[in-house]
């Protein structure tokens, strides 16, 4: 895959001539949210945009959108400054980790709508889009019943169903490449699936817009010990619901902290912190809260 170009105004957006002064990332955020300037906010973005950027690449190359690093990067930002309204620094979690559930989440929206108007529901559904489109290119987008009957084959649709995921492919205007040409070795041109059919995939199923909001909104009415557990259970913050933490001993080539996975604790440990006598209860505990999340999602499941 070739190199995607990517304008310096773009990498650089929020790059600040003369820096400004260099404080911890944290402190800025704590600043903004004392002061109310504006300035405290930018500085920390000018600082902050070396690992902003390679964020946004590492989604540009996910889902193969090398044309969208500045509207993603936008998408990006309007999640940070939702974030923003809704962060307390005396909730227990730096602002870069609290802030990436809202940043992912703008995200997945701007990959969903792509801005044209038509609008998938989920990934999911996206992925089937591009499969769609991928497929229906081998057969030269023909409209013969003939081919919307392979099309349909191949995608396990029914016709009519088919013909409104090609349309809305149609309606995609801006979208980007549904599947790449490449060279092999030999030079003979190929084609490759830019994105593979996940419909079965548990993280997309998990990430469905409604599913995905349903289900935070029940585990914050879990009780403080359920939340506590689960989250050291499953392996995810409990604050900010971030699977990461930045890791400040540990730095990039950029002298960035390291982004690095919470592990999920062994009910063992979990109820040793909690002050219980066996592990079982523990495990009681987190099969309860689960039980109760499974509850309040029954009828999207």
């Amino acid at each position: 895959m070739k190199e995607t170009y990517i304008d310096e105004m773009d990498l650089n957006m929020y790059r600040i001539v003369p820096a400004p002064p260099k404080w911890d990332l944290q402190e800025y955020i704590v600043t903004y949210l004392k002061e109310q300037d504006e300035r405290y906010l930018a500085w920390f973005l000018h600082y902050y945009e070396k690992t902003l950027n390679k964020n946004v690449q590492s989604y540009m190359r996910q889902f193969f959108m090398q044309e969208h690093f500045a509207d993603l990067k936008q998408a990006y930002i309007a999640g940070l400054l939702k974030a923003l309204a809704k962060y307390t620094p005396d909730g227990g979690a730096s602002f870069v980790s609290f802030k990436e559930y809202y940043a992912e989440r703008e995200i997945f929206d701007y990959i969903r709508s792509m801005r044209t108007g038509f609008t998938v529901q989920s990934l999911a559904e996206y992925a089937k889009l591009r499969k769609a489109m991928a497929v229906w290119d081998k057969y030269d987008r023909s409209y013969a019943d003939a081919t919307i009957e392979a099309v349909a084959a191949e995608l396990g649709e029914t016709n009519d169903d088919t013909k409104e995921i090609l349309l809305g492919g149609l309606l995609n205007e801006n979208r980007v490449d549904l599947y790449q040409q490449y060279a092999e070795d030999d030079e003979a041109e190929s084609a490759e699936e830019a994105h593979p059919d996940t419909s079965s995939d548990t993280y997309t199923l998990y990430m469905k817009g409604e599913l995905y909001t349903r289900l935070w909104d029940a585990y914050d009415n879990l009780e403080y010990t359920e939340r506590m557990m689960l989250a050291q259970r499953l392996g995810f913050c409990f604050d900010c619901h971030s699977t990461f933490y930045m890791d400040y001993d540990d730095l990039d080539e950029y002298g960035d902290s390291k982004k690095k996975p919470i592990k999920p604790m062994m009910y063992t440990d979990i109820a040793t912190g909690h002050e219980y006598s066996s592990a079982n209860t523990a495990h009681k505990k987190c099969e309860k809260a689960l039980k109760k999340l499974r509850e309040a999602l029954k009828d999207l499941m």
